[in-house]
C-alpha cells in the first residue's frame, strides 16, 4: 500500500476537506505472476551460487589430480626404463603449481561458520553472497594456477635446460 498526502476536493466544504497533514492510504496493485517468478528466481539464484561454485571446485579437483597423474604416466611411457626429466626445474615448478592449485580448491570447500540474523533478509542475502565471493576468491587463482602448471609442463617437455 502506498501513502500520499490528501488533495483538497474541487468544491470543498469545511467539513469535507481534510487537513494538509492527514495521510490517506492509496491501494496499490499486487505483484503479477511475472514479478513473483522473477523475484523467486532471483532469490534462488543467490542461494544457489555457492552450490554451483562447489560443483566447479569438484571438477577442478578432478582435473588437478588427473592432469599431473597423466603427465607423469606419459613421461614414464615415453621414456621407458630410462625415465629422466629433460627440464627438472620446470617440471618441479609445474607440480608445485598444481599442488598449490589443489590446496586452494580444497580451501574453497572448507565451510566457515557465520552468524546470520534469520529475521533480516539483508543478513541472509549477505550470507549467501559472501559465501559465494569467498569461494570465488579461492577458485579463480586455483584455475589460473592449474592452467599455468599445464603450460609449464608442456614447456618442460619440449625444452632442454
Amino acid at each position: 500500500m502506498r501513502c500520499r498526502r490528501a488533495k483538497p476536493m474541487n468544491n470543498p466544504t469545511p467539513s469535507s476537506t481534510p487537513p494538509a497533514s492527514v495521510i490517506v492510504a492509496e491501494a496499490t496493485q499486487p505483484l503479477d505472476k511475472i514479478d513473483e517468478v522473477l523475484r523467486e528466481s532471483f532469490a534462488k539464484d543467490i542461494a544457489e551460487q555457492a552450490s554451483r561454485l562447489d560443483e566447479l571446485a569438484k571438477q577442478l579437483i578432478t582435473l588437478q589430480i588427473a592432469i599431473p597423474s597423466i603427465y607423469a604416466a606419459l613421461l614414464k611411457l615415453v621414456s621407458g626404463e630410462k625415465a629422466t626429466l629433460s627440464n627438472v626445474p620446470l617440471t618441479v615448478a609445474a607440480f608445485a603449481l598444481w599442488l598449490v592449485a589443489l590446496s586452494l580448491t580444497l580451501g574453497s570447500l572448507v565451510p566457515i561458520r557465520r552468524d546470520v540474523d534469520t529475521d533480516s533478509l539483508t543478513s541472509i542475502q549477505n550470507y549467501f553472497t559472501q559465501s559465494a565471493r569467498r569461494k570465488l576468491c579461492f577458485l579463480i587463482p586455483a584455475g589460473l594456477l592449474t592452467f599455468a602448471g599445464i603450460a609449464l609442463a608442456v614447456w618442460a617437455t619440449f625444452t632442454q635446460p
